[in-house]
């Protein structure tokens, strides 16, 4: 059930992202929703959840938003798994650590779609405008966490919540 949960709010970040951020003019910085909510869902999930799900999502962009298949299916599911597998080596994972990874993937995940592009010869960006666009995209992402991690921890997350005289009280 909290793998449908996921997916939706993946959905739901795509949808937020495509229909609202769309109307920011071109040179102000996007968050990328799809991004930070996957980042949580690799927190909250594991790695197979979330290379499943970086997989589906990313498959959903390219048929409908790009020119060719299979770059975002391909990223999303790469950074999905990376950052379930990072956090994993984490004993705490809290927000510092989780805003840690999320910086990194946005770094990882520009330049691999950068990368992927320039390999293929459709992409006319320099190396200055994608470090500008990267940095812009790591601050406004990460700020992005800093707004969604409650919520998203309290509807994705397995614990169950304890109430104060439930844990260990004899009385």
């Amino acid at each position: 059930m909290k793998n449908l949960l996921a997916f939706i709010f993946l959905w739901t970040a795509l949808l937020v992202q495509v229909a609202v951020f769309a109307a920011v003019p071109g040179h102000w910085p996007r968050p990328d929703l799809v991004l930070v909510v996957l980042v949580m869902v690799s927190l909250l999930r594991g790695p197979r959840v979330s290379l499943i799900l970086g997989v589906v999502i990313g498959a959903i962009v390219d048929v409908n938003y790009n020119s060719f298949i299979g770059m975002d299916a391909f990223a999303y599911g790469f950074i999905g798994y990376f950052a379930a597998v990072l956090l994993q080596q984490f004993l705490h994972r809290n927000i510092a650590v989780t805003f840690l990874v999320l910086v990194s993937c946005t770094f990882i995940f520009d330049w691999m779609t950068y990368g992927m592009t320039r390999l293929l010869a459709v992409s006319s960006l320099t190396l200055q405008s994608v470090m500008t666009h990267t940095i812009a995209g790591m601050i406004v992402n990460g700020v992005c966490l800093l707004l969604l991690y409650s919520g998203l921890v309290r509807w994705l997350s397995n614990k169950p919540k304890q109430r104060y005289g439930e844990a260990g009280s004899d009385s």
